[in-house]
């Protein structure tokens, strides 16, 4: 076994500059979410020049390219390699992008893909192209060492993550039957990660009284009932919170964090606003239905009238703006997060865990029971972020993890 392991981390090194580069033109091919090809083009010709078979799954032979944009141009790229033992393990990765927002606030070009002081620059470096290039790290190297890999693999580069998820959705509706396991490659500083908590989506609106800002006590501000709407949602989060506690949470005040990212009132500066909005998510339990978190939504608006008799007459409404992404927990002693732990410690490499808050798309297998982790390099607080950047030496040790991983030789 540690023939093995010198044989494949040496192909690593070995393999690490064509790959690195590859992550810098993967990053300059701008893919915003819904303009996702010309990454896709990149990543189909070089998978093509590994000599691997590429299955472009098309969106728009799926129903579930209804609510989407653009589905003609919009494809997802699966590769799969057989192994020693049926599986297959899932090791999903997607090529979409958040727009880069003002340039300005970026001390290089968005889509640079420059190297400054061992750190690679640019949108989609650290969320998920960082990891992407782990993962093809490692299995270029198991293909150039000819070892075959301990299971099944299947590689899915998806788009759509960013969004609506439907890139995942597709590739699973691809399949006959359940992955025997999903390494989802988000950025985790290396680290294993076998729980994620979910997230449900939702718009507040409530209503006022117009009135003009010379006379505003003839009105009723819109705003300011919000804001008390705002106050009691966050002692609804912040109750479900005093119940929910897991070891691998307690470096973050919650592991279910609540948030309101967009607010809007009014339409004019002479008028009381009338209308108000205010759109967020609040987090979800592993394994929790959506409808929970719903429920007490509804009934905590449903309480305001109880304080404030202009929420009796016009109480607030909400929508909700996913399904949920749901929250899941994958036990320790799994076989796909033991590999990774013997690959860290082949490696000598004290393996470290951590929960995970985002919403990703590891939602869609672990959520449905498949064995998960999420690994990646980078540090996840820098995705969506300006001066977005990964560290190449953790894609490389990523990389090694991986493949020792899947070569079974750990």
């Amino acid at each position: 076994m540690k023939e093995t392991v010198d044989q494949v981390t040496a192909a690593v090194d070995a393999l690490a500059p064509e790959l690195l580069d590859l992550l810098a033109e993967s990053v300059q091919a701008q893919s915003v979410t819904g303009y996702e090809e010309p990454a896709i083009e990149l990543y189909r010709d070089a998978l093509t020049r590994f000599g691997w078979p590429v299955e472009v799954q098309l969106l728009a032979d799926s129903p579930l390219s209804r609510d989407e944009k653009r589905v003609g141009r919009r494809a997802n790229l699966v590769v799969r390699f057989p192994g020693r033992d049926r599986g297959p393990i899932v090791l999903n990765g997607h090529i979409d992008v958040v727009p880069p927002g003002d340039p300005a606030d970026w001390m290089l070009s968005p889509f640079s893909g420059r190297v400054i002081d061992g750190c690679l620059y640019g949108r989609g470096a650290v969320d998920m192209k960082g990891g992407i290039a782990s993962a093809l790290l490692a299995l270029r190297a198991l293909d150039v060492c000819g070892i075959r890999p301990a299971r099944d693999l299947r590689l899915e580069l998806v788009i759509g993550e960013e969004t609506t998820g439907v890139g995942t959705r597709l590739a699973i509706s691809h399949e006959p039957g359940q992955a025997a396991a999903a390494v989802v490659l988000e950025p985790s500083g290396c680290r294993i990660v076998p729980i994620s908590t979910g997230l449900q989506f939702f718009t507040v609106t409530v209503v006022g009284r117009s009135a003009h800002t010379s006379a505003p006590w003839r009105g009723v501000d819109a705003f300011e009932k919000l804001l008390t709407v705002r106050a009691r949602l966050i002692e609804v989060a912040c109750e479900r919170s005093a119940q929910y506690g897991h070891g691998l949470f307690a470096d973050v005040p919650t592991g279910i964090p609540f948030a309101i990212g967009q607010v809007s009132a009014g339409e004019y500066p002479a008028s009381i606003p009338a209308v108000a909005t205010m759109s967020g998510r609040i987090g979800l339990m592993p394994g929790e239905d959506p409808q929970v978190a719903r429920t007490l939504l509804v009934e905590a608006l449903e309480s305001l009238g109880d304080e404030d008799p202009w929420f009796v007459d016009y109480p607030p409404s909400i929508t909700w703006g996913n399904d949920g992404l749901m929250g899941w927990e994958t036990p320790q002693d799994s076989e796909i997060v033991q590999v990774l732990v013997r690959a860290h410690e082949k490696l000598g490499l004290a393996p470290e865990f951590a929960g995970f808050t985002a919403g990703s798309d590891a939602a869609f297998y672990g959520g449905q029971g498949v064995p998960t982790v999420i690994f990646g390099p980078g540090d996840v607080t820098l995705a969506h972020s300006p001066n977005e950047h990964v560290l190449l030496s953790e894609v490389v040790d990523a990389a090694k993890a991986l493949a020792i991983a899947l070569a079974g030789a750990a």
